[in-house]
């Protein structure tokens, strides 16, 4: 659709398939041995030693274990995901989830110009699924986020995080960004252009 300055409007339809899974304790009595002596990641620790990867219950509600907001965002404006405030700011965003929050299946609001670089954000609240209680931090290695999107030729690709989680409130409540940026250089915006997201599935460890 047209719009007053003769540009045309991206169109983000997303579809969510979330899965109730029930929650299970953390446990990461060797994990720093490993990070330490065997040099490896502290997600792979973390899978070493722990349990396996499930489904977040997630959904729009505003609760915890909820999407906060989705996002087409200016790939120039990714460091407000990568470094503080860790999170997209709606006011910089392309388009968004409307006045009411996302809602699976909606269109999100306002538009994105033809010739704009953009890239794709999630936004998550997550409960004390992502904390881990050892160290008492929140872990971003305790998360994860895959896409499908077939229009732009990602099949269950884990997606990018923040490089930590916002809105820490004790224990019990944090937000994580993941974002696709297509090899740091996103996509640019075309004539008549629209694209559903075909599924978007958010884990935690445990």
């Amino acid at each position: 659709m047209k719009n007053e300055k003769g540009t045309y409007s991206k169109k983000a339809i997303l579809g969510v398939a979330l899965l109730v899974v029930m929650s299970a304790s953390f446990t990461f009595g060797m994990i720093v041995n490993d990070v330490a002596y065997d040099g490896v990641t502290f997600e792979e620790a973390v899978e070493q030693h722990t349990g396996s990867w499930h489904v977040l219950a997630a959904d729009a509600s505003g609760g915890t274990d909820s999407i906060v907001n989705v996002y087409i965002y200016p790939l120039s404006e990714k460091a407000d995901i990568t470094a503080s405030p860790y999170e997209c700011n709606e006011a910089d965003a392309y388009e968004h989830g409307d006045a009411d929050g996302f809602s699976d299946g909606e269109e999100l609001e306002d538009e994105t110009a033809i010739g704009s670089t953009y890239i794709v954000a999630i936004e998550v609240n997550f409960s004390s699924k992502g904390y881990n209680t050892t160290s008492s931090d929140w872990e971003n290695a305790l998360v994860k986020a895959v896409i499908t999107d077939t229009e732009l030729s990602l099949s269950a690709v884990e997606m990018e995080e923040g490089t930590d989680f916002s809105q820490q409130d004790g224990s019990t409540s944090a937000h994580m960004t993941f974002y696709v940026d297509n090899s740091d250089s996103g996509w640019t915006m075309t004539t008549g252009y629209t694209n559903t997201i075909d599924d978007i599935d958010i884990f935690y460890f445990a």
